[in-house]
């Protein structure tokens, strides 16, 4: 019989949570703390990598290792040499933009190559770990926290070894492993019928020990749990799926019980999305109340369609996106043609897109915008990434329709769409610039 060789699926949570995050700002990058807890979650930082052609190669590493799932040593022998070649290796003089003062510090080694491996990688897995729990914890709802056994073990996390708290528990924002630099512990999902086979109950609360910190950047005084390194005390993965105030701010146009029950549905679809890969569409009634669900074919990831769906009075359309762009053309028509009354997408990185309808039919503005901003505007835009063009295109057509009175349109962004945004504001201005608008 021949041998079948099983290859390990990429983590795709993990893959999303670390395509998310901007960049840190030049200033933030001197020293480890200059960016501190949840910052880490939304931007990409490497202590002393100030040049931004630096800093993307060793992103490019640790995201291409993540998604073809390569080692320590071919990480470290496939970046070193580039690293040398741009003259981040060995130690060297380097002003503070903080303090204004000149240190010797140390740039690259394979030991800080094997630093920003292991932890870029085990926040990553625990980022995309964490959105697998919560799409899961109906099924799972206890957290198992295990000490893996090892020399190098810390006697500061023992105490928190083979203690069970429930998913919810707020524990989990504060203790979720890692929990410092080369924590080796995990967080295991546990089942009610686990949990009475083996007899086991959930722990009683724990006294954290929270001392205080202060925070030698900034001066500023923090609470952090007794054995918890600075910074860690920290969950990446509740940070990154967080979108409660931003959405509150979003719908001030729904009651705060449809507010909170479209976005429980929409943290829905993202969670799904992480994990399968597909858009899923949600129609909801007048009240957000959920009337049919439909996910996209394998085939066709990005395509869920409308037909045979029996369609309430004033519809909400709420779906998925699979990549990080904006409302599309087909929303907007669906939108209207479908009798909606509002549509709003959320991407896998987390940025959200809603538009409700306007008065003004969306097909005459949509062919203007094409006519009047796309001619003068398409060498720029076709200079740029398929993904960052389309991205501000669309997001540009969007602030047009707004405009025009096609929709109300509404969105929060990613920290990495943020920061496409904002390198592109000028040609997103041009491109919505009041001058295209047609004659009165």
């Amino acid at each position: 019989m021949a041998r079948i060789e099983l290859a390990p699926l990429p983590h795709r949570e993990a893959i999303e949570y670390l395509q998310s995050k901007g960049y840190a700002h030049e200033l933030q990058r001197f020293h480890h703390l200059d960016h501190f807890r949840e910052d880490h979650a939304r931007n990409w930082v490497v202590a002393k990598a100030m040049q931004d052609d630096v800093s993307r190669a060793i992103r490019e590493a640790v995201e291409s290792a993540l998604i073809e799932g390569r080692p320590l040593a071919d990480f470290q022998q496939d970046l070193a040499p580039r690293l040398q070649r741009m003259g981040w290796w060995g130690k060297a003089e380097m002003e503070d933009p903080v303090t204004g003062q000149t240190e010797l510090v140390q740039l690259g080694s394979m030991h800080r190559l094997r630093t920003i491996f292991d932890t870029n990688m085990r926040t990553a897995h625990a980022a995309g770990h964490w959105a697998a729990i919560q799409r899961t914890k109906t099924a799972f709802p206890y957290l198992h926290y295990i000490q893996i056994q090892r020399p190098t073990k810390r006697h500061d996390h023992a105490r928190f070894h083979d203690r069970i708290w429930h998913v919810d528990d707020p524990i989990w924002l504060k203790i979720y492993p890692p929990n410092g630099y080369f924590c080796g512990c995990i967080a295991l999902q546990r089942t009610e019928g686990w949990m009475r086979r083996n007899a086991r109950t959930v722990d009683e609360a724990l006294d954290l020990e929270e001392e205080e910190w202060v925070h030698k950047r900034s001066g500023e005084v923090h609470r952090v749990p007794a054995g918890i390194q600075p910074g860690f005390d920290t969950n990446p993965g509740a940070v990154w799926l967080d979108i409660k105030r931003d959405w509150d701010e979003m719908t001030p146009d729904l009651t705060p019980e449809r507010r909170a029950t479209e976005r429980g549905l929409i943290e829905g679809l993202r969670l799904h999305r992480l994990s399968d890969g597909r858009e899923t569409l949600i129609i909801t009634d007048a009240d957000s109340q959920p009337v049919a669900m439909r996910t996209a074919d394998p085939e066709s990831p990005n395509l869920v369609s409308f037909k045979d769906i029996d369609l309430p009075p004033a519809p909400s359309f709420l779906h998925s996106h699979v990549n990080e762009t904006s409302l599309s053309i087909e929303d907007i028509r669906s939108l209207h043609e479908e009798g909606g009354s509002a549509i709003t997408a959320i991407s896998p990185g987390g940025s959200i897109w809603r538009a409700t309808r306007g008065q003004e039919p969306p097909r005459r503005a949509i062919a203007e915008f094409h006519m009047r901003a796309l001619p003068g505007h398409r060498t720029e835009l076709e200079a740029l990434s398929p993904e960052h063009g389309r991205s501000i295109y669309q997001h540009a057509l969007m602030l047009w329709l707004e405009r025009r009175g096609v929709i109300t349109y509404s969105y929060r962004v990613s920290e990495r769409n943020r920061q496409l945004f904002d390198r592109y504001a000028d040609l997103i201005g041009s491109l919505t610039d009041d001058r295209l608008l047609p004659d009165a």
